[in-house]
């Protein structure tokens, strides 16, 4: 694996196992967003245990590659489904909500770049 795809990987893994803690750990200030996005607290526990799984397959992922293409892809397709909750809250047209709707596009294209960055090196 290259540099450049590890140390995105251990990144990424550091992300999400910090906003996985917070949703399994039904934080107020993270669960009242999903709320407002139609998001239940068994919904936001369950995203964040996929959030915490998915640093882990990017860790062990450091030694077994397609582990590690698994989980950024995983990770990758849940910010996506996260977009587009987003979306159906209109969040992109509402500027006091725009902040919260960019997260997910961004670490989408983040989680897409280090999948790409696996891939490219394996």
């Amino acid at each position: 694996m290259s540099l450049a795809a590890s140390v995105l990987s251990v990144l990424v893994a550091l992300v999400f196992l910090l906003a996985g803690a917070q949703k399994v750990l039904l934080r107020r200030s993270v669960t009242a967003n999903l709320l407002r996005l139609g998001v239940g607290p068994a919904l936001t526990r369950l995203i964040g245990a996929l959030e915490i799984a998915g640093t882990f397959g990017l860790v062990a992922g450091l030694w077994l590659r397609p582990l590690a293409i698994a989980a950024a892809t995983g990770l990758t397709l849940l910010l996506i489904g996260a977009v587009g909750y987003h979306l159906r809250a209109r969040d992109f047209t509402h500027r006091r909500h725009r902040s919260h709707a960019v997260a997910p596009v961004l670490l989408a294209a983040l989680t897409a770049t280090t999948t790409a960055l696996l891939l490219a090196t394996s």
